[in-house]
């Protein structure tokens, strides 16, 4: 290969490495939208969506982890999921004024204590 192919091939290999952007439509009620940029706030809707997909790809990487590395992360990013709905259950619940979610004929197992 002469010296312009080899600096097409290296331009183009400079090309694929760069990060690209992706775009994505989404269909959804004036009310739902409304409703999700109230919930924003002043966050960006795209720094919103980005934080969704690595989400969904993280849960998808949780329930497919196979090799000790890999389960070991789903395991900390399961834990850190369990420990964010804790703490949404909390304020629920203190929203509610329910402390044991007794009102459902629900009630959240406690870990077993060592013997």
């Amino acid at each position: 290969m002469g010296r312009q192919g080899r600096q097409r091939e290296q331009r183009r290999e400079a090309v694929a490495r760069v990060p690209r952007d992706r775009m994505a439509r989404v269909q959804v009620s004036d009310e739902t939208w409304v409703a999700y940029r109230v919930a924003l706030g002043t966050t960006p809707v795209s720094v919103a969506l980005v934080q969704l997909v690595e989400r969904e790809v993280a849960a998808h990487r949780r329930r497919t982890a196979l090799d000790a590395d890999g389960v070991r992360d789903a395991v900390r990013d399961a834990r850190a999921v369990a420990g964010e709905l804790e703490r949404l259950i909390a304020r629920l619940e203190g929203a509610t004024g329910a402390g044991d979610g007794a009102d459902e004929g629900w009630t959240r197992e406690q870990p077993a204590k060592p013997a």
